[in-house]
């Protein structure tokens, strides 16, 4: 069974030879990683460790495209188009939309948003906002590339941001909060056409032939969203539902990436069409639960501790919570195991690649 064959049975909750693995990886550990498994590239990385989903996004216009890339100083994550930036200053990058992000450092995480355009001087302002054009330049070549390379085997899939995570971060984060409340007019027109842009965006991916689609920002703290579910059904849901049942097709499946606790609004994201959610965090969803109660409707991506078992716990852990994993989230289908975020520099090396190895070999 190919990765894409696996991933297929998975997420229509029928069992495959083993359970899917998706990763993601700061620059460093990918780096070390090479050198721990004694290959030269990053596909060979993901080959030895068995992950099966391959990942790839729209590249930005022409002027940005070969200047720097976000990917330069974070590695292998889940590629977004805004994450490609040219540079302003020597340690300012600026992305398509006028977003600015300021290196603070040299580590992979040492850097901060600098710049939110929609946001002048405090004032909220949709004047001289410009939405990049899809339709300019080569844009789509690389997803091209990247389907007929890995398209036959594994599974791809292209990112998009949320409309959540686009608007404050074009407003800056506090401030959109605010204007949730006080500024409805403002609010509704930015996500209108934040709209328009994604659903485009992913009517074009899904017209190359991704597989999945995915749709990443945090709606969560470790308690419960950022906003009350009742603000997110009335303002976001909608929205967010237009984006995904434009571009329904079979074999096509829509993946929510979010941190925290989300468990309020989880029958929403099944009603609109969310097939996949990551990474159903456990230090803040139990995953068991999640599992019990939407496991015939919704799969659950990753549930692997990051912040405790692969950066605290031994060998012993791992083997335990996957095994927990396995007997509470597996049962027909329905689980691919990933760690829920990114590998960050502080976790030994030999613990993911202990986990991959397990997941690989277990006999279901």
């Amino acid at each position: 069974m190919n990765s894409k064959q696996r991933f297929l049975k998975t997420v229509n909750h029928e069992m495959p030879d083993r359970y899917p693995l998706d990763g993601w990886f700061l620059k460093s550990v990918m780096e070390n990683l090479k050198k721990y498994l004694k290959v030269a590239t990053v596909e060979e990385v993901l080959v030895k460790l068995g992950i099966d989903f391959r990942t790839t996004c729209m590249e930005p216009d022409e002027n940005i495209k070969n200047s720097f890339s976000y990917f330069n100083k974070m590695g292998l994550s889940i590629p977004i188009d805004d994450y490609y930036v040219k540079k302003v200053s020597e340690d300012e990058f600026e992305d398509e939309w006028g977003v600015r992000i300021k290196i603070t450092g040299d580590r992979d995480l040492d850097w901060k948003y600098s710049r939110h355009p929609l946001n002048k001087n405090g004032k909220l302002t949709l004047d001289n906002f410009k939405i990049p054009d899809i339709h300019t330049g080569n844009r789509f070549e690389k997803v091209k590339e990247d389907i007929k390379r890995y398209g036959d085997e594994n599974v791809i899939a292209a990112g998009a941001s949320t409309l959540f995570r686009k608007a404050w971060i074009l407003c800056g984060y506090s401030r959109f909060l605010e204007a949730l409340y006080l500024e409805r007019d403002f609010i509704e027109q930015l996500l209108d056409r934040l709209m328009d842009f994604y659903t485009e965006l992913v009517s074009k991916y899904v017209d190359l032939g991704i597989n999945v689609i995915e749709l990443g920002g945090d709606l969560g703290t470790e308690e419960s969203l950022m906003i009350s579910p009742d603000l997110w059904r009335e303002i976001f849901k909608p929205r967010l539902e237009k984006v995904i049942k434009t571009n329904k097709k079979k074999d096509v499946y829509f993946y929510l990436h979010t941190d925290g606790n989300v468990s309020s609004i989880i029958p929403d994201l099944i009603e609109i069409g969310i097939d996949i959610l990551n990474p159903i965090q456990p230090e803040c969803m139990e995953p068991k639960i999640i599992k019990d109660k939407f496991g015939d409707k919704l799969t659950l991506h990753g549930t692997m501790s990051l912040q405790k078992t692969f950066s605290q716990g031994s060998r012993d852990d791992l083997e335990k919570e996957i095994l927990d994993r396995i007997k509470n989230c597996g049962k027909n289908g329905g689980l691919i195991l990933a760690p829920s975020n990114a590998f960050t520099s502080d976790i030994p090396i030999e613990n993911i690649v202990y986990f991959y190895e397990f997941v690989k070999n277990f006999k279901l």
